[in-house]
Protein backbone atom coordinates (compact mmCIF):
# COMPACT_ATOMS: atom_id res chain seq x y z
CA UNK A 1 0.00 0.00 0.00
CA UNK A 2 1.29 3.16 -0.81
CA UNK A 3 1.53 6.29 1.14
CA UNK A 4 1.18 9.12 -1.83
CA UNK A 5 -2.02 10.73 -1.51
CA UNK A 6 -4.08 11.26 -5.40
CA UNK A 7 -4.90 14.47 -6.40
CA UNK A 8 -8.24 14.05 -5.65
CA UNK A 9 -7.35 13.26 -1.72
CA UNK A 10 -5.19 16.65 -1.96
CA UNK A 11 -8.14 18.91 -3.51
CA UNK A 12 -10.57 17.32 -1.14
CA UNK A 13 -7.57 18.33 2.19
CA UNK A 14 -7.36 21.84 0.66
CA UNK A 15 -10.99 22.36 0.67
CA UNK A 16 -11.47 20.90 4.14
CA UNK A 17 -8.42 23.68 5.34
CA UNK A 18 -9.99 26.78 3.29
CA UNK A 19 -13.30 26.08 5.28
CA UNK A 20 -13.60 28.49 8.33
CA UNK A 21 -13.85 27.16 11.56
CA UNK A 22 -17.14 27.00 13.55
CA UNK A 23 -17.34 28.54 16.74
CA UNK A 24 -19.43 26.95 19.57
CA UNK A 25 -22.48 29.36 19.54
CA UNK A 26 -22.59 28.43 15.60
CA UNK A 27 -22.66 24.80 16.08
CA UNK A 28 -25.48 25.18 18.91
CA UNK A 29 -27.35 27.11 16.44
CA UNK A 30 -26.98 24.54 13.52
CA UNK A 31 -27.48 21.56 15.61
CA UNK A 32 -31.16 23.65 17.23
CA UNK A 33 -31.97 24.38 13.05
CA UNK A 34 -31.50 20.29 12.68
CA UNK A 35 -33.06 18.86 15.30
CA UNK A 36 -35.88 21.51 16.66
CA UNK A 37 -37.19 18.71 18.95
CA UNK A 38 -33.93 18.59 20.99
CA UNK A 39 -34.09 21.62 22.54
CA UNK A 40 -37.43 21.77 23.01
CA UNK A 41 -37.62 18.75 25.02
CA UNK A 42 -34.91 20.38 27.08
CA UNK A 43 -37.11 23.17 27.49
CA UNK A 44 -39.92 20.72 28.64
CA UNK A 45 -37.47 19.20 30.95
CA UNK A 46 -36.82 22.35 32.40
CA UNK A 47 -40.13 23.39 32.75
CA UNK A 48 -41.50 20.49 34.84
CA UNK A 49 -38.04 20.46 37.00
CA UNK A 50 -38.92 23.98 37.69
CA UNK A 51 -42.44 23.61 37.93
CA UNK A 52 -41.78 20.37 40.50
CA UNK A 53 -39.55 22.22 42.74
CA UNK A 54 -42.36 25.01 43.32
CA UNK A 55 -44.87 22.31 44.22
CA UNK A 56 -41.87 20.96 46.75
CA UNK A 57 -42.31 24.52 48.44
CA UNK A 58 -45.94 24.64 48.20
CA UNK A 59 -46.52 21.13 49.62
CA UNK A 60 -48.93 20.81 47.13
CA UNK A 61 -47.93 17.17 46.51
CA UNK A 62 -50.24 15.92 43.90
CA UNK A 63 -49.06 18.91 41.29
CA UNK A 64 -45.47 17.72 42.42
CA UNK A 65 -46.53 14.22 41.50
CA UNK A 66 -47.51 15.66 37.75
CA UNK A 67 -44.89 17.28 37.28
CA UNK A 68 -42.14 14.95 38.02
CA UNK A 69 -44.35 12.67 35.45
CA UNK A 70 -44.01 15.50 33.26
CA UNK A 71 -40.16 15.79 33.96
CA UNK A 72 -39.95 11.97 32.99
CA UNK A 73 -41.41 12.03 30.10
CA UNK A 74 -40.47 15.11 28.65
CA UNK A 75 -37.03 13.65 29.53
CA UNK A 76 -37.47 10.49 27.31
CA UNK A 77 -39.11 12.39 24.79
CA UNK A 78 -36.03 13.89 24.25
CA UNK A 79 -33.75 10.97 24.37
CA UNK A 80 -35.88 9.59 21.75
CA UNK A 81 -35.77 13.14 19.56
CA UNK A 82 -31.94 12.50 19.58
CA UNK A 83 -31.75 8.86 18.69
CA UNK A 84 -33.97 9.73 15.99
CA UNK A 85 -32.66 12.67 14.68
CA UNK A 86 -29.01 11.03 14.71
CA UNK A 87 -30.41 7.85 12.83
CA UNK A 88 -32.10 10.40 9.96
CA UNK A 89 -28.87 12.38 9.67
CA UNK A 90 -26.90 9.07 9.73
CA UNK A 91 -28.92 7.74 6.95
CA UNK A 92 -28.85 11.59 5.01
CA UNK A 93 -25.38 11.22 5.26
CA UNK A 94 -24.96 7.94 3.45
CA UNK A 95 -27.12 8.32 0.08
CA UNK A 96 -25.57 11.64 -0.30
CA UNK A 97 -21.78 9.57 -0.01
CA UNK A 98 -23.54 7.19 -2.68
CA UNK A 99 -25.14 10.08 -4.31
CA UNK A 100 -21.47 11.98 -4.64
CA UNK A 101 -19.80 8.26 -5.51
CA UNK A 102 -22.44 7.93 -7.79
CA UNK A 103 -21.34 11.10 -9.68
CA UNK A 104 -17.92 10.38 -9.20
CA UNK A 105 -18.03 7.35 -10.92
CA UNK A 106 -20.51 9.10 -13.62
CA UNK A 107 -17.52 11.60 -14.41
CA UNK A 108 -14.46 9.65 -14.87
CA UNK A 109 -16.81 6.99 -16.89
CA UNK A 110 -17.03 10.29 -19.29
Amino acid sequence: MSNEYTKQDIERMRQLMDQPTETALDKIQRKMIQEPLVPAGVALTTFALVAATFGVKTGNRRYTNNMFRLRVAAQTFTILAMVGGSIYFQQKEKKEAAAAAAAMEEKKSL
